[in-house]
């Protein structure tokens, strides 16, 4: 599936961990190759939010109703998105919707058709581990605006940056 960066609340990992890995899948989506990298697990955000409460629920709420395009959560792939909206490609990510959906995904790993999976077992363990997540910071940023971000504050390699505003 195809998603638009600002369908998606991102983790807040800011500037990201390795601008290696942000060089590698930029220039990958840069030269069309997007096909090859790996989709992005994502949750729907209805399974999601209803395990927010006190400052994270009241945080989300008010970004929810500013953002109403918002649709998922991303559990793994914070440079492979970010690479993508710089190069002003769609997100190719996997939602999860059952647990066998995860299972499957693992197997995928386990074959090479996935690099790595960084997701708990379940639907739920992802919930409770995006649950802590961001009640330690209750802010909420989707792609698009995360990268937006990198770019306003220099976190990134020009090159990308002028790209991205070609």
């Amino acid at each position: 599936m195809e998603l638009s960066p600002n369908q998606v609340i991102t983790l807040h990992d800011f500037p990201l961990h390795s601008e290696q890995v942000l060089k590698l899948y930029f220039r990958m989506y840069q030269q069309n190759c997007g096909n090859i990298v790996p989709t992005c697990p994502v949750l729907k955000k209805d399974l999601v939010q209803v395990a927010f409460t006190g400052k994270t629920k009241d945080s989300y709420d008010e970004y929810i109703a500013n953002n109403p395009q918002v649709d998922f959560f991303l559990l793994d792939g914070s440079h492979k998105t970010t690479a993508a909206t710089l190069a002003r490609t769609p997100l190719s990510v996997i939602v999860f919707e059952k647990d066998e959906d995860i299972q499957e995904a693992k197997e995928l790993v386990i074959k090479g058709e996935l690099l790595s999976l960084t997701v708990g077992d379940s639907i739920q363990e992802n919930v409770e581990i995006l649950k802590g997540y961001f009640d330690k910071k209750p802010i909420f940023q989707t792609v698009e605006e995360k990268t937006l971000l990198l770019i306003e504050e220099i976190k990134i390699p020009n090159y990308m940056i002028e790209f991205y505003h070609q």
